[in-house]
């Protein structure tokens, strides 16, 4: 091991666990092949998320009449709570 390496290893074993589990998330984000990894997992959760959130959009969509025009809802609320300010 090198001089270095016994440096970072010192240092490491006086972090906290909180602190070397971000060091761990640091350099997972800077190896390559682990960083992909990474970027994959959170990317197929966004998507994931996306794609429930237009779903639920769709399905709650049919609660609300045809004509429901949510600018003027929140128009109206504004008005009510704080006054017109017009």
């Amino acid at each position: 091991m090198s001089l270095l390496q016994e440096q970072a290893v010192s240092m490491i074993g006086n972090l906290s666990d909180d602190n070397v589990s971000f060091l761990i998330e640091i350099i997972r984000r800077l190896m390559p092949h682990e960083k992909e990894q990474i970027e994959n997992v959170y990317n197929s959760e966004g998507k994931e998320a996306f794609e429930k959130m237009l779903e639920a959009r769709d399905n709650i969509q049919h609660y609300f009449p045809v004509d429901f025009d949510p600018d003027k809802e929140l128009e109206e609320a504004r008005a009510e709570r704080y006054g017109s300010t017009n």
